[in-house]
């Protein structure tokens, strides 16, 4: 953002040589007219489709700073081409807020996908249940499903330990919290496998510990009573 120049010549050496569609991903200036220029240039430049983070570069932290929806339409309403919204997402309702208040074709999570990767099956944790309108339900899902589902796929596509160590504190920090002794045990290990990482999951089960991720019931689906009238 400080040599949009160089910032352009890139986008457009990637546009004329690539055989694939050049996609861009920017944050917000402080003056939303710098921002507008800085879209339109990256379009004119060859970008075929545009990802906005509605905070500017020192607004790092997500849960301080709300995303500038308002900022993002701009942009969108400055283009011709797709535009996606980034910031603010944490659960569908976000979704559907953000594409109706922004008019963007998609939406990107980031920080809370890392606890959560189900958000966008519908499921959201509890911390987004409570004072949120609706009737919520256990969605037969947690976090460790999820991690072990995580793992399987790690064994099949190898990934660095680090991201493995990292994605797992993301996954269980709620579970870690309540079982500090087994968070301990994993924060100790110099070098970790599936094997102690599958037992650890199975360790968190066998204390009774169960935080679910839940579903906000639709009026298409049936209550207990309506299944026993």
């Amino acid at each position: 953002m400080d040599n949009l120049p160089l910032v352009k010549s890139l986008v457009e050496k990637l546009a004329l040589n690539l055989q694939v569609p050049v996609s861009c991903k920017i944050r917000l200036f402080p003056k939303l007219d710098d921002t507008l220029k800085y879209a339109r240039m990256l379009e004119e430049a060859g970008c075929f489709l545009l990802a906005v983070h509605g905070r500017t570069r020192d607004e790092k932290d997500g849960s301080k700073f709300r995303a500038d929806w308002k900022a993002i339409k701009a942009v969108k309403d400055a283009v011709r081409i797709p535009v996606l919204a980034n910031g603010n997402i944490r659960h569908m309702d976000d979704v559907k807020d953000c594409m109706e208040a922004t008019g963007v074709e998609g939406v990107l999570s980031a920080e809370t996908l890392l606890e959560n990767p189900a958000l966008f099956a519908g499921f959201r944790t509890a911390e987004w249940v409570s004072g949120c309108e609706g009737d919520f339900v256990d969605g037969n899902l947690d976090q460790a499903d999820l991690l072990v589902e995580y793992l399987n796929l790690c064994e099949k596509h190898p990934v660095p330990w680090r991201i493995i160590r990292s994605h797992v504190h993301k996954l269980l920090g709620d579970w870690f919290s309540l079982q500090p002794h087994i968070r301990e045990d994993f924060n100790k290990q110099y070098k970790i496998t599936f094997e102690y990482l599958y037992d650890m999951v199975d360790q968190l089960r066998d204390t009774g510990t169960r935080i679910p991720l839940y579903l906000k019931r639709t009026e298409a689906e049936p209550t207990d009573t309506d299944q026993h009238n």
